[in-house]
C-alpha cells in the first residue's frame, strides 16, 4: 500500500507541477526531450522513481519508442498514458502538455 501512495504522490507532482517547470526552463512546447525531462525532474527536486511516466506524459510516441528500444524494461507508452489519464485527465489518453498546464499547481513561495 505504501508503494501505491508513493507512486501516486510522485505521479501527481509530474502531472501538476512538472509542466510549469518544463515551460519555465525550456519554453512552451508540445513535447520535451528525454534530457529536458530528466534534468527538470532533478533540478526541481522531484523523485525520479517513476520517471518513465513523465517521459510518456511529455515525449512523443516515437521519441518514447526510441527510448524503449534502448531500455527494454520500460513499460509500454500506451499503458503508461492510460494509467496517467485515468488518474489525472478524466481518462483522456490524448492529453497534451496544454491539458497538463491547465491543471498545474503553482508552488507557494
Amino acid at each position: 500500500m505504501f508503494n501505491w501512495i508513493k507512486k501516486r504522490t510522485i505521479l501527481k507532482s509530474y502531472a501538476r507541477q512538472l509542466p510549469l517547470f518544463l515551460k519555465k526552463c525550456y519554453g512552451k512546447h508540445k513535447r520535451y526531450s528525454e534530457e529536458e525531462i530528466r534534468v527538470s525532474i532533478q533540478q526541481a527536486g522531484f523523485d525520479n522513481s517513476f520517471i518513465e511516466y513523465a517521459y510518456a506524459m511529455f515525449m512523443s510516441r516515437s521519441e518514447f519508442g526510441g527510448l524503449k528500444h534502448k531500455n527494454k524494461d520500460l513499460e509500454d507508452y500506451d499503458t503508461l498514458r492510460k494509467e496517467i489519464a485515468k488518474s489525472f485527465f478524466s481518462g483522456n489518453t490524448s492529453f497534451t502538455i496544454h491539458d497538463a498546464l491547465e491543471s498545474t499547481i503553482i508552488p507557494k513561495r
